[in-house]
């Protein structure tokens, strides 16, 4: 067997950086709701899914570049993972977990075959101006399809971080998710707080999924993929926090690659 060069080692390790920054993005949601609330949120990947849907309609139907779509896509979604949480969520918090396993995978269908019979199952692309662009930097090969949203993915990821670290709202969240019975005797409104996550973790699932779309090809079917991967990203990062998030996502990314 040939051994790899290592100019084509060089070459995987960054394309692995590149992807795993955004499905760091895709999936620091999943952590968050499953860390803080202790959800499951099986829907998660069709908010991705959606995410790549809301570009590309900005962008055949209005002009506008990705990159615009994942600025409009933070309080388009975030006002949605609100509005889940407070009709939906909210219902079956605090009952069996299976309950709330069953009503997010029932939502999860029903998303999906809503946006089946919306956009069928063809599979689209984001055609952006910098999609086939490319850079070489010394011996490596870097495709703007994939640097500019692992750039963004990161700039999001960071900003998320410091929420959760240097903020009162970041750290009443982090005190929910530790304790939220404490929380809620020292004053904090636990309910406001679960709206907040469920809302946030929404609106990084669907730039993430921009993300992903400025990247891959997609069709509303394939939601199930990113799922596994936002998956196997809390599962190696853990529960709750963007920094394990991000140590997940990069060797998800890393071990692809």
């Amino acid at each position: 067997m040939a051994v790899p060069s290592a100019a084509l080692l060089a070459q995987a390790a960054v394309n692995g950086v590149l992807l795993g920054l955004v499905y760091t993005l895709a999936s620091v949601g999943l952590s968050l709701t499953l860390g803080v609330l202790g959800i499951v949120n099986l829907a998660h990947s069709t908010f991705i899914m959606l995410g790549t849907f809301f570009a590309l309609e900005l962008l055949q139907r209005a002009g506008l570049d990705p990159i615009v779509a994942m600025v409009l896509a933070v309080p388009v979604f975030f006002g949605v993972g609100w509005v889940l949480e407070r009709v939906l969520l909210r219902r079956v918090m605090g009952g069996p977990d299976a309950v709330a396993l069953l009503v997010l995978f029932g939502l999860m269908i029903i998303l999906e075959s809503g946006s089946i019979l919306l956009w069928t199952t063809d599979t689209r692309v984001l055609r952006w101006p910098l999609a086939q662009a490319m850079v070489q930097v010394g011996g490596l090969v870097l495709p703007m399809a994939r640097v500019v949203p692992a750039l963004l993915a990161l700039a999001m990821v960071v900003l998320l971080d410091l929420l959760l670290r240097r903020t009162l709202l970041g750290k009443a969240m982090r005190a929910v998710g530790q304790q939220p019975d404490a929380a809620a005797i020292i004053g904090i409104d636990v309910r406001a707080i679960s709206a907040v996550v469920v809302a946030l973790g929404t609106a990084s699932a669907a730039v993430g999924g921009i993300a992903l779309g400025m990247m891959f090809p997609f069709a509303p079917q394939e939601h199930i993929r990113w799922l596994a991967w936002s998956f196997l990203v809390v599962v190696f990062g853990g529960l709750g926090g963007v920094r394990g998030s991000l140590l997940g996502g990069l060797f998800v990314g890393e071990v692809e690659a």
